[in-house]
């Protein structure tokens, strides 16, 4: 069996690289094609074009090697099937679980360094990704606010700014005014208005320098109690990031994915930890937490369900049976999403369909019986 073990690992290895390799120049490609308009309109430097490219590139290949591996065993099996060598091991009284069990075990290991990789190499490239991302931003200068140039707070609260400059932790606001009718004193129907032609908004802290403050009673807005001019006005309350968005999105392939994937799995546990000391419940990251186990997991999966699918086929053409196993991956990944979506929270609070562990593995669990299932129906 080490010879059989050998003879399947060296012919999986070439087509597992040159999978992975073309999927990940695929995405890759795609992404600069996308965002291409994007980078030629903010005049976007190449350099830092190809340090977002080859930060995210890391994602993308711990994503991608479920299909690599799908492509690897098919390929094997269809070469070994076309050959007649799978044949030949059957005679001799060898069960097609023992000629799969080396592509069983490397799928294990794939998974589990895939695991590895996620763990330890892609949220340091995920992060530093946004870093730079964050970095470009700052040299955007013509930020405008939304139409209208107005944004609600809070049911008391209207905020207008003429123009906007991000920087690295801040962003400076210009002709800024805040109307408000909360009241300043808890005993008093007051609210205030204020106005300064420069002001900056860090972490939902809004400060206003030397700003005009016009204070007045909210039962009577037309009687002004107070009018002056003070040193600096704080006013510290989040507000909608869509608010300072400049307009320079990229389309990212899997883009929620990626942010999920900037925190490592012990980070995240972590922070459910805590949630959970503090009776919350974050479902979103509930799931994220537990595809981080699941998602790496599918390689082993593609290693159950390919060379059955491609051991069938493969009396119909070389590549029959991969194509085959390649529009199973796809299948796979739509299932995974739609059990994410089942596993997410409804509108307007309704509980969702999967319980965050349920939904992540239920389509690994789907496709490992099939693909048994298939096994044993060809054996």
């Amino acid at each position: 069996m080490r010879i059989l073990t050998r003879y399947m690992l060296r012919e999986m290895v070439v087509p597992f690289l040159i999978g992975q390799f073309a999927i990940v120049m695929m995405l890759t490609g795609s992404v600069l094609y996308n965002n291409a308009n994007l980078f030629v309109q903010f005049q976007v430097p190449a350099s830092a074009v190809i340090r977002l490219a080859l930060f995210f590139v890391p994602f993308l290949v711990n994503m991608t090697m479920p299909v690599a591996m799908a492509v690897a065993a098919s390929l094997a099996v269809s070469r070994l099937s076309r050959d007649s060598e799978i044949t030949v091991m059957r005679s001799s009284g060898i069960s097609l679980f023992q000629i799969f069990r080396p592509i069983f075990a490397i799928g294990l290991i794939i998974s589990i360094a895939d695991f590895a990789f996620g763990e330890f190499v892609v949220p340091g490239s995920v992060n530093s990704y946004v870093q730079v991302l964050q970095r470009l931003e700052t040299k955007f200068t013509n930020l405008t606010p939304p139409a209208g140039k107005t944004v609600s707070l809070d049911n008391n609260t209207v905020v207008g700014v003429g123009s906007m400059t991000p920087h690295y932790n801040y962003i400076a606001l210009h002709s800024v005014v805040i109307n408000s009718t909360a009241q300043m004193l808890s005993s008093s129907p007051v609210g205030f208005i204020a106005i300064a032609k420069n002001a900056r908004f860090s972490n939902g802290t809004w400060t206003l320098y030397h700003p005009l403050l016009i204070t007045f009673n909210t039962d009577h807005p037309s009687t002004i109690l107070h009018s002056d001019a003070v040193a600096t006005l704080q006013y510290h309350i989040p507000v909608d990031p869509a608010f300072f968005e400049s307009g320079f999105q990229l389309q990212m392939p899997m883009g929620q994915m990626a942010q999920s994937s900037m925190l490592s799995l012990h980070a995240l546990g972590m922070e459910l930890k805590q949630e959970r000391r503090e009776h919350l419940q974050d479902i979103p990251r509930t799931l994220d937490y537990y595809f981080k186990f699941s998602v790496p997991f599918s390689c082993l999966v593609m290693a159950l369900c390919c060379p059955p699918l491609a051991l069938k086929f493969g009396k119909g053409g070389g590549f029959m049976g991969t194509l085959l196993s390649i529009c199973l991956v796809f299948i796979y990944w739509n299932t995974l999403l739609l059990s994410r979506i089942l596993g997410s929270p409804g509108p307007q609070g309704h509980p969702a369909l999967l319980a965050p562990l349920a939904a992540a593995w239920s389509q690994n669990i789907l496709f490992t019986v099939w693909g048994i299932w298939m096994l044993r129906r060809i054996e």
